[in-house]
């Protein structure tokens, strides 16, 4: 037997799904709806398990059949792009919405490799923006770190459970042996993330007042700052990953869990798109520790 089923059989059910219905799916295709009941006769039989219940003239799709439709689902939408692609001669793009400093500290660093993996597909990138410009289709991926899940209809991938820790150039290290220490420390404050030392200090159950010291706009140039012996950031371990790695910031006191994750979000509607499944799979193989 071969590995697939006949592909009309496949096409065949894949609307009679969609539709709940093997007139409907006869009307849409152009076709008799005995063509479509021999197919789906013919397809249960190779799969050797009900795709439908039959009951009262309608149709209603088993547990087998809803496993079905989403990989149908998912196929059909690929080929349909990569068939429209070649047709127009149009470039692949995706359009991903993050902040400013995912961008700078984790993406760029490491979308040489998607590049190289993905020629084709050209990149752009957007300003942060939130959910409703992914609901009308203004971008086609927003990465998000927030305490609450995704939103219904959003369907959302885990990139990284948050984890924040206090960040310092190599030569504070003698000085930074516990969490009382900070306060005769130099504070460093990214301007995104105000809220960022009081949220570590209830974590990790340090007490003390976190609110004086420098400020920067932006976490980027907080991160800069770090590296360059100014102070003590707070950042998150999956923006500092290189830093830790070759010795330009450290983190002496370690790293606590947040109630907070980042997550690669995209209209449910979409999710099988081509560019975004192969983006989504870039995603989660570069965010492994």
């Amino acid at each position: 037997m071969n590995g697939l089923p006949p592909l009309r059989a496949l096409h065949y059910f894949h609307h009679a799904a969609l539709h709940s219905s093997f007139s409907a799916a006869a009307e849409h295709l152009h076709v008799t709806h005995s063509a479509i009941s021999h197919q789906i006769r013919q397809l249960e039989s190779w799969m050797g398990k009900p795709l439908f219940v039959r009951s009262n003239g309608r149709v209603k799709l088993t547990s087998h059949g809803d496993r079905l439709l989403l990989s149908c689902q998912q196929a059909f939408s690929e080929l349909r792009s990569s068939c429209e692609n070649i047709r127009t001669g149009l470039p692949q793009q995706i359009r991903i919405s993050c902040a400013p400093s995912f961008l700078a500290q984790w993406l760029i660093p490491r979308i040489a490799s998607f590049y190289q993996r993905y020629p084709e597909i050209e990149v752009h990138f957007q300003p942060l923006t939130q959910v409703p410009q992914l609901r009308s289709e203004h971008v086609d991926v927003l990465i998000l770190s927030q305490g609450e899940r995704p939103e219904p209809g959003i369907d959302a991938t885990l990139v990284s459970e948050d984890e924040i820790g206090p960040l310092c150039a190599p030569h504070f290290a003698s000085q930074l042996q516990a969490g009382e220490d900070l306060a005769t420390m130099p504070l460093l404050h990214a301007d995104t993330r105000l809220h960022a030392w009081s949220e570590w200090a209830a974590t990790a159950g340090v007490s003390g007042h976190f609110n004086s010291g420098k400020h920067f706009e932006s976490l980027t140039l907080g991160i800069q700052a770090a590296r360059n012996g100014l102070g003590v950031l707070m950042a998150p371990r999956l923006l500092v990953r290189q830093e830790l790695e070759d010795g330009t910031l450290i983190a002496p006191l370690g790293f606590v869990r947040v109630e907070r994750a980042t997550w690669m979000m995209t209209k449910q509607s979409r999710r099988h798109d081509m560019e975004i499944s192969l983006f989504r799979n870039w995603l989660q193989d570069a965010a492994q520790p």
